[in-house]
Order: C-alpha cells, then sequence, then structure tokens
C-alpha cells in the first residue's frame, strides 16, 4: 500500500502492422548467372530426355496421374486446364523455357 494519491498512465504506443512493408517470399535466391546456367542445363535436360506432348499436356498429365503412363514428358497447357490440375490434385511444375541469346 502506498500513501500516495498521485497515479500517473503512461502513454504507450499500440502495437501496429505497417501493411505497407512488403513480405519478402518464402524462396530462396541465387545469382542471376547462376541461374541461368542452370535454367540452360535443365532446359535442356527436359527436351533431351523427356517428350513433347504439346497441347495434350492436361491429358497426358491427368494418365501418369493414374499411373496409366510415366511422368517423363512436357508440355504447354492452356492456364485454365493447369487451374483444373491443381483443382484435381495434380502436383505440377512450370519450369521457365531459356533461351539462349
Amino acid at each position: 500500500m502506498c500513501d500516495s494519491t498521485a497515479v500517473d498512465k503512461a502513454i504507450m504506443a499500440p502495437a501496429v502492422k505497417n501493411s505497407n512493408k512488403k513480405q519478402m517470399p518464402d524462396d530462396y535466391f541465387v545469382m542471376g548467372e547462376t541461374a541461368e546456367q542452370i535454367l540452360r542445363k535443365l532446359n535442356k535436360k527436359i527436351k533431351k530426355d523427356y517428350q513433347d506432348v504439346g497441347k495434350n499436356f492436361a491429358k497426358e498429365a491427368r494418365k501418369a496421374h493414374k499411373g496409366k503412363r510415366d511422368q517423363k514428358f512436357y508440355g504447354k497447357p492452356t492456364k485454365e486446364e493447369t487451374n483444373k490440375l491443381l483443382d484435381e490434385g495434380i502436383d505440377l511444375f512450370a519450369v521457365p523455357d531459356y533461351k539462349d541469346n
């Protein structure tokens, strides 16, 4: 107990999130020149060892997902087909096409 009747309340700043700050992605980074080398090798490997199914990618992806064909193919589905495949739980990975200049 205290005999003092003077009680002060300190002003405190509330914890406010700054929504203007951009969040860093969870991805990791490499130097650009290294990334170009990696993409170049990846593209060469895919085009050498995988079958190009072109616009039939969605159809072939469904077959592969059901175990009715191997997964060594690539192609170019439309955005709509890509979204449908993802909605069906089919795991996809977009490989950036790297062209040597």
